[in-house]
């Protein structure tokens, strides 16, 4: 009986190491993602950002409303 609960414990820590690598690199790869999707949105509010100053630039006009056009 002792064999048996040796073995059921060795196979319970090798399901705990594997199962922890596992969580692991399943957290990893959802923290990427996140990081990636953060990324990428603030990449296009900045893109939108410097598009709308050019715009304003190239237009050449002006949100300042003591300007008489």
């Amino acid at each position: 009986m002792e064999r048996v609960g040796a073995a059921v414990g060795g196979l319970a820590f090798v399901v705990a190491i594997f199962g922890g690598i596992v969580v692991i690199r399943i957290l990893t790869r959802a923290l990427y993602v996140a990081i990636w999707f953060a990324e990428t949105v603030a990449t296009l509010a900045f893109a939108l950002v410097i598009g709308y100053v050019v715009y304003r630039i190239l237009l050449g006009s002006s949100d300042d409303p003591r300007r008489i056009d």
